[in-house]
């Protein structure tokens, strides 16, 4: 694997970084979003994909997701992604 395959692969994962710290900030900063929320804040396109990227972020934790009276889905911080962004905004 020559050095270009390298610097892709870590060029991506700051990419991705810099999208969860985005992310994790938006919810610190605003509470509760539906995903078409978020994406419209986070400049997220398609916003349908904004389902499948919070929904990551869900199984891992990082945010807590309910439904609303209605049944919208709506995702907020939690304690874990919390602190999962402190991390990331030390670098």
């Amino acid at each position: 694997m020559g050095k270009g395959s390298r610097f892709q692969r870590e060029r991506k994962r700051l990419r991705f970084n810099e999208r969860k710290l985005q992310t994790l900030a938006i919810f610190q900063r605003y509470g509760l979003l539906s995903p078409p929320a978020w994406a419209v804040l986070a400049g997220f396109y398609p916003t349908r994909a904004a389902y499948s990227y919070l929904g990551r972020l869900h199984r891992f934790g990082l945010l807590h997701r309910q439904r609303d009276i209605r049944g919208l889905v709506l995702y907020r911080l939690s304690e874990k992604g919390s602190q999962r962004l402190h991390w990331l905004e030390g670098f």
